[in-house]
């Protein structure tokens, strides 16, 4: 049994009486923060005894059923909860850092979609913060959520057109400034995530600006113990106006291919882990051939291959038509699902689309690569004129992102690794770093927030680091 002892110093003190994980039904105590529950979701909880009105914390019994998620949810309570025991700061992080990843393999990972894509306006620059690459401010905005830049580099940040309650200009941030990678992957540290999945845009593959955040993003990985791959975005490619396969090996070999050597980088079965998105999509022009061509290419030049797929992408294997050689080739397929259900229809989806395509891959000598998502919205990045979607799929307090996580985590073929959707992506609203809450938002522009009474901005990192364990203890 895990006791309350006392609170000092807003530091909750625990007593673990008891620490047999590999016995059914050991009562627990977990914590409810602020209304939020930190540990295990979805188990019947009872309140107990009010720990300490200072921290604003309760202790709950809750009785759980499966050791591994015991282990997994006292470990994370254990690891998280000293720093979210007050709600004072803005982003009070656990105390103690994650222990360094083992990059020899992806098997178990949670890895969240990182685009680094955002810069500071001028010239001839696409800062992905504004329709026109000018200042972003109302009108003229493609993001809609707003981060939450009070921890970044001063030097890093610039002013926008966009109000803040108190009267001030809300400030967004420069991806290559110096900084601003090192602290996401200090907060994936200190939350448990394991790294990221890198995204090159093959329709900008010219851009330097990449290869200065692949090269933060390696020292940053290094340097906290996370690991990164790269994906290439084959999306808007074109068969018919020349080898994509060639473009990707080529592109591979004289600029990522040397990234692979970093003791970060993630491998599988001795190889680098490196993905392709864009195969097999609608109203996308790399074709079925020049797709097998790609799986190929990649896997002679010595990696461990994933394509990115439609949701649907079983009934060309099952129909033996369209796209199957090129997914039967890939060394795992991860489905883009983001936007594909709703809270009220995922239960649904899982069991009928889920499940059936981790059987079918497994009949195929194949891995699965599932992703998550805890919401999104495309309001602004869409022109900003259609109503419907604005939070088109609400997060529900992170009730979502937790049903997501909990089915993948508890599947009878375990999936290879997580695709967690997306780190940083706040243009369609999938982004988990913090963001500010309703009542911090520009008064002069909608956009959509993180709960108010959340403990902090950065719950979204909280609760994805949690789930991480989990999925690290079941995969175990």
């Amino acid at each position: 049994m895990l006791v309350m002892r006392e609170a000092v110093n807003n530091t909750l003190r625990l007593q673990l009486a008891k620490d047999n994980w590999d016995k059914i039904d050991i009562r627990a105590a977990c914590l409810c923060l602020s209304g939020r529950w930190t540990a295990v979701v979805g188990l019947k909880q009872e309140p107990c005894i009010e720990v300490s009105k200072e921290v604003q914390a309760k202790a709950y019994f809750t009785t759980i059923s499966y050791p591994f998620i015991m282990k997994a949810s006292l470990s994370w309570l254990l690891y998280a909860t000293a720093a979210s025991a007050s709600s004072h700061n803005s982003h009070p992080h656990p105390v103690r850092a994650a222990a360094a990843i083992d990059a020899s393999t992806i098997q178990g990972k949670w890895l969240y979609g990182y685009q680094g894509w955002f810069r500071k306006p001028g010239a001839g620059v696409n800062n992905h913060w504004s329709a026109d690459g000018n200042t972003p401010g109302p009108n003229n905005i493609e993001i809609d959520f707003i981060p939450d830049v009070s921890q970044y580099p001063v030097n890093c940040l610039f002013n926008t057109g966009l109000t803040l309650p108190n009267g001030q200009p809300a400030k967004f941030y420069d991806a290559t400034c110096d900084g601003v990678v090192d602290l996401h992957f200090k907060w994936m540290q200190q939350y448990g995530i394991d790294g990221v999945i890198v995204q090159r845009f093959l329709s900008s593959i010219n851009d330097q600006s990449f290869i200065t955040i692949l090269n933060q993003v390696k020292a940053a990985a290094e340097k906290y113990g996370r690991g990164f791959i790269v994906e290439y975005d084959v999306s808007g490619a074109d068969s018919s106006q020349g080898s994509v396969a060639n473009q990707v090996l080529n592109d591979y070999n004289s600029k990522i291919k040397p990234y692979t050597t970093s003791s970060a980088y993630i491998h599988q079965n001795g190889k680098p882990v490196t993905m392709v998105f864009g195969i097999g999509f609608q109203g996308m022009k790399t074709s079925a051939a020049d797709s097998l061509n790609i799986a190929n290419q990649l896997k002679n030049a010595g990696l461990y291959v994933g394509f990115g797929v439609p949701e649907q992408w079983a009934g060309d294997v099952n129909s033996n038509s369209g796209f199957v050689q090129a997914y039967k080739a890939a060394d795992f397929i991860s489905p883009w699902t983001v936007g594909g259900y709703s809270a009220a229809g995922y239960q649904g989806f899982h069991s009928s689309v889920q499940v059936p395509d981790s059987q079918l891959l497994q009949s195929l000598g194949k891995k699965y690569a599932p992703v998550i998502f805890p919401g999104t919205s495309a309001y602004h990045i869409n022109g900003g004129t259609n109503p419907s979607a604005f939070d088109y799929f609400p997060r529900n307090n992170g009730s979502f992102f937790s049903a997501q996580a909990d089915a993948l985590t508890s599947m009878a073929i375990k999936p290879l690794f997580i695709f967690n959707a997306m780190f940083d992506e706040v243009n369609e609203g999938t982004q988990s770093m913090p963001a500010l809450k309703v009542n911090q938002l520009p008064t002069n522009q909608k956009f959509v927030g993180v709960d108010n009474d959340f403990p902090d901005t950065s719950f979204y990192l909280s609760l994805g680091g949690q789930k991480a364990a989990a999925f690290h203890a079941a995969a175990q």
